[in-house]
């Protein structure tokens, strides 16, 4: 009994780890350690749950590798949220098992489907459920699982078929069908279907990817400042200063020059302590003196904004349209949230409203190119993305991050890591300009560069060519497809199944 025990525990530290590795170390082995990962954890962890292992110690082995994917919250939550550390700690432990939980039903639906129905089903209900769960699902902070397949290039095109939600049903169908088939005591060979398809998928959709529908070249030169500024510090000077480094990184590179317009990125909260909300004539002068494009993080009330200013047309002020649940505002309905910030004497953030005018419009000799903002958290978000692209009719995604909140922990790569696949579902480069580093582009074929190191300070140019590709996964019916699809099968397997025998 005691060694039952024992090996149970055991088991659970082992996939904790595995959880935790699928994330964890960006570009690690080549990049091939986090796809690896992905696929390999929803195998080991419904294998046991099939084979009658307690559905407790799934839910156990869930939340261990949420806690060590979370080991940096609560000193974060302490030092820069004013928490005593017990309360942070316990923060971060209800976010790993609310987290945890929504995985854990997903296992157990679908260890439902494989003893009603079989294999199959069970692998259709593992890849429904997660699609539900990512796409619906409460989360305190957003991420897909698919995203560990932005980590190698020709894993990350497929996004632009299935999306990164796709991913994650394709990793966790493909895990459930070998746990299932293995359980049910079919062949090693009948369990190898499931991952040699998921193989063949990414292989096709890689190949695919070239043979998309593809815009005009674009070119733009784009600078970006990394101040390292203290986060959330507000002081007089903070314009001034990054002027002062964006006039030495245009000058060293000879920006603006014939023939090619300049963008101008800094990050989100790089001014501070002014409403730039308000007309303002001197922003306008400052970008045309210049010669360049100008695209800022700044603030405006209750506002988290974006401002742009650029010579010959209107200022462009976007504010962030879903403000981040607890660390930005209190979640829930109107209502409740005033009484929630009136009894915790704070008050929520404003999310701001989206229209067709959420484009910053960057005139350029080729063309007008127009630039769809992200401000920190929202381009973790695909259906968040998807709109803003759509609606601005955008050539190019920025994203605009104040990550100095996160200190030298790994939360920064965690963020970098979970958006990179925005740009190759929309098939648009995504430029990510951080406060204290990493800044770097993602690009519209899988490939990306970051610079810098968490805490540090950097001022970085990209000579920016693209063509936009017309993915599958820009079209708002995709996830809406693929969740009928598979709830069609599911029904479709369990109504076939005579209830309590699986085959």
């Amino acid at each position: 009994m005691k060694s039952g025990w024992l090996l149970c525990i055991f088991s659970s530290l082992v996939l904790a780890g595995l959880f935790m590795l699928a994330f964890r170390f960006p570009g690690a082995l080549g990049g091939w350690l986090e796809p690896t990962m992905a696929l390999l954890f929803p195998l080991l962890l419904l294998d046991g749950l099939f084979k009658g292992r307690p559905a407790f110690w799934t839910w156990l082995s869930l939340l261990g590798g949420l806690v060590l994917l979370y080991l940096w919250v609560p000193q974060t939550l302490a030092s820069k949220g004013g928490l005593p550390y017990g309360v942070a700690l316990l923060g971060m432990l209800l976010m790993s098992l609310w987290e945890a939980t929504g995985l854990w039903l997903v296992a157990l639906g679908s260890r439902w489907a494989f003893r009603r129905s079989g294999a199959l089903a069970a692998a259709c209900a593992a890849a429904l459920l997660l699609l539900v769960w990512e796409s619906w699902g409460f989360h305190v902070y957003p991420w897909t699982w698919g995203a560990a397949f932005g980590s190698l290039p020709w894993t990350a095109r497929a996004a632009a078929f299935v999306g990164t939600s796709g991913l994650s049903a394709l990793a966790w169908g493909t895990g459930a069908w070998m746990a299932a088939t293995l359980a049910g005591g079919g062949t090693p060979r009948r369990a190898l279907a499931g991952p040699g398809l998921a193989l063949g998928c990414f292989l096709l959709a890689g190949g695919a990817w070239y043979l998309l529908p593809r815009g005009p070249e674009r070119a733009l030169d784009v600078a970006m400042v990394q101040p390292n500024f203290p986060a959330g510090h507000q002081w007089a000077g903070m314009e001034s200063e990054m002027w002062r480094r964006s006039d030495a990184l245009l000058k060293a590179r000879g920006w603006p020059r014939p023939g090619r317009a300049t963008l101008l990125l800094w990050p989100e909260s790089s001014v501070l302590g002014r409403d730039d909300r308000q007309p303002d004539a001197r922003l306008s002068v400052e970008a045309a003196s210049r010669g360049v494009a100008w695209l800022f993080g700044t603030e405006g009330g209750p506002y988290n904004l974006v401002r742009g200013e650029a010579a010959g047309g209107p200022s462009f002020i976007f504010a962030k349209i879903d403000p981040m649940a607890f660390g930005e505002r209190n979640p829930g309905p109107a209502p409740f949230r005033k009484w929630m910030d009136r009894q915790m004497g704070i008050t929520s953030q404003e999310a701001g409203d989206f229209s067709q005018a959420c484009a910053f419009v960057v005139p350029s000799p080729g063309g007008e190119v127009r630039v769809h903002p992200l401000i920190c958290s929202e381009a973790l978000m695909p259906e968040r993305a998807r709109r803003g692209l759509a609606l601005g009719r955008a050539d190019l995604l920025t994203n605009h991050t104040n990550d100095g909140w996160f200190d030298r922990s790994i939360a920064t790569d965690l963020h970098a890591a979970q958006i990179r696949l925005r740009a190759t579902e929309l098939g648009v480069p995504l430029l990510r300009a951080t406060l204290t580093g990493k800044s770097g582009v993602f690009r519209e074929d899988g490939s990306f560069q970051l610079w810098g190191e968490p805490l540090s300070e950097g001022a970085y140019a990209v000579d920016l060519r693209w063509r936009g590709v017309h993915t599958p996964a820009r079209s708002a019916w995709l996830i809406p497809c693929l969740m009928s699809a598979l709830l069609a099968a599911c029904v479709l397997l369990g109504w076939k199944a005579p209830l309590g025998k699986p085959r």
